[in-house]
């Protein structure tokens, strides 16, 4: 939420004054950060999502209020035409239409004074079954869905008693680290590094280190092995998750756990988590998200990248590098993929070689897909003839509609969606097309070209919502048809400058130690004094701003 308004005249306030957001009563909720300044003039911003202690802003009615270093206050107004202003109000629907989050803003009628009102509100969706025409169900059903939600409280019930049973008994055993992933069967590139890792310098020895992976996107598990779950769960002291973990909506986990986040994207566009407030399927104001205590990133210029999705400060996300990126830069283990690449496939030595690697569309991993149709597969044939190239075809794993290849272009066209591990094919890849996602990330570190294939940029930024400005924030030439990417590769106009200029913003170190790093810093808490301080630090000023005290609204009677 982005506001522009003006300071009163009833208070002199000094350049340095700070804006919090306060209730009626005079009680802080947060602080805004200032965008900018012209004399009275100020632009405000402010996430809702987080009001400082990882929660969205609580429901009520607030004002803004400047406070210089001497204390005094002076109310901010506006200044706009009040007609307008009903229409800068948000309702932020979430859990696919569970729940609404709004906010509104007003002036306030009782004073003389234009000073600006904003009312937050969360509402879950309820109604009665008469109530609602297009909802009308039968007995049965009704029963139906009683016993299911019965069921689903029973559920959540019973994860509650196992965890706490078993963790009554964790002073019997040594430490425990959990490996949780609920997103696939296996380990995630992160996490198998980081496990691998751990393996490589004993812990084993002197924690107990377990795995969980289910697929529960895809498949469907019993309530006995969700059971062994919430058991494994129990026993952890540090846990370590790749991405969602639908049990931690519910399940209140000990204060003394550690929950480090290491999902694997790098520096991608698409929003996620609570970057996609409002769109369908965001979380609800409280969800799982919040329970990471750590993220992990590449350097602090992105953590805003990981800390928004997740709902969690700035501070709570280190910037370790990834793990997975370990092995990728060991010139020994590029020596052996690409020795082993070309071994399977001998066509592609001596060529130009070029991977396309875009992103799904759709809504989830059930209807994921891509538009094949937007290839011109005649032409790209043609290019590569012309320049004596190649096309690997890498498509997201959630597509399953493979790209079918002719067999009159199966000399120059491979499909390469089966491989395992998209980083070894950056060794061998001479240009990266891609669009929105996240491989970007390693393969800049390659210092070679990149195109981005985004034909969809507009309804794709609305759809599905972006965490920051694409445009200014990729590392080569955005096309937005196939004729100009064809064009911008026989041309070679990739505008590869960007790389150089961005490589410093999204890395802070370039080496095979962010496994190490993640160990040190998070697993056995031996964070730097650096982060360590800048955490205690804003948990401290956001703390002595809660507790402020500030002038409450009065009025004279009416």
């Amino acid at each position: 939420m982005e506001l522009s308004l003006e300071l009163g005249d009833d208070a002199e306030v000094s350049g340095s004054c700070r804006f919090f957001l306060v209730d009626m009563s005079g009680r802080v909720e947060t602080e805004f950060k200032l965008a900018d300044r012209d004399g009275r003039s100020v632009r405000l911003s402010l996430n809702v999502t987080n009001n400082g202690l990882n929660s969205c802003v609580e429901n009520g009615t607030y004002r803004v209020l400047a406070v210089d270093e001497n204390g005094g206050t002076t109310p901010v107004l506006y200044e706009g035409s009040f007609e307008a202003l009903s229409d800068f109000g948000r309702s932020f629907v979430y859990n696919a239409g569970g729940g609404v989050y709004s906010v509104s803003f007003m002036t306030d009628e009782f004073s003389d004074l234009p000073e600006l009102r904003i009312i937050f509100l969360d509402a879950k969706a309820t109604f009665k079954d008469k109530e609602n025409p297009y909802y009308k169900l039968g007995f049965l059903s009704k029963l139906k869905r009683s016993l299911k939600k019965a069921a689903g409280a029973l559920n959540i019930l019973s994860q509650r008693v196992i965890y706490s049973a078993v963790r009554a008994f964790r002073f019997l055993r040594k430490p425990h680290i959990l490996f949780l992933c609920e997103k696939r069967d296996e380990l995630a590139p992160n996490m198998s590094a980081l496990y691998d890792r751990m393996l490589g310098r004993g812990l084993d020895k002197e924690y107990a280190i377990e795995i969980s992976a289910r697929n529960t996107e895809s498949r469907h598990y019993s309530k006995l092995s969700t059971a062994g779950v919430i058991v494994k769960i129990a026993r952890a002291d540090v846990i370590i998750v790749d991405d969602y973990v639908p049990a931690f909506n519910t399940l209140a986990l000990a204060d003394s756990v550690r929950v480090i986040q290491i999902w694997h994207a790098g520096v991608g566009f698409k929003g996620v988590g609570y970057s996609r407030w409002g769109h369908f399927g965001c979380p609800p104001p409280f969800s799982a998200h919040r329970r990471n205590d750590f993220a992990i990133a590449a350097s602090k210029e992105v953590r805003e990248v990981f800390s928004e999705p997740f709902g969690i400060l700035e501070e709570q996300v280190l910037p370790t590098g990834m793990p997975r990126m370990d092995d990728y830069l060991s010139e020994e283990n590029r020596a052996l993929v690409e020795k082993k690449l070309y071994e399977s496939y001998p066509s592609f030595k001596d060529k130009n070689v070029i991977l396309f690697a875009p992103t799904y569309r759709g809504r989830n991993r059930k209807t994921a897909y891509y538009p094949y149709e937007l290839i011109d597969f005649e032409e790209l044939y043609r290019y590569c003839e012309d320049t004596n190239s190649v096309v690997m075809f890498k498509m997201h794993p959630w597509i399953d509609d493979d790209l079918k290849i002719d067999e009159r272009y199966s000399d120059r066209f491979y499909s390469m969606s089966g491989y395992p591990n998209i980083n070894d094919l950056f060794y061998i890849t001479d240009l990266l097309i891609t669009d929105y996602s996240s491989c970007i990330y390693e393969f800049m570190l390659m210092k070679k070209p990149m195109l981005f294939f985004a034909y969809d940029l507009e309804r794709y930024s609305v759809s599905r919502g972006f965490h920051r400005d694409y445009a200014s924030n990729v590392p080569g030439k955005i096309v937005y048809n196939f004729d100009e990417l064809l064009r911008a590769m026989r041309e070679e106009d990739y505008e590869f400058e960007k790389v150089d200029q961005m490589l410093p913003m999204y890395f802070d170190h370039i080496d095979s130690h962010s496994s190490d790093r993640v160990i040190d810093w998070l697993v056995l808490g031996d964070l730097p004094d650096e982060h360590s301080s800048a955490l205690r630090e804003r948990r401290e000023a956001i703390a002595r701003a809660r507790a402020l005290k500030l002038p409450e609204v009065t009025y004279k009677d009416q």
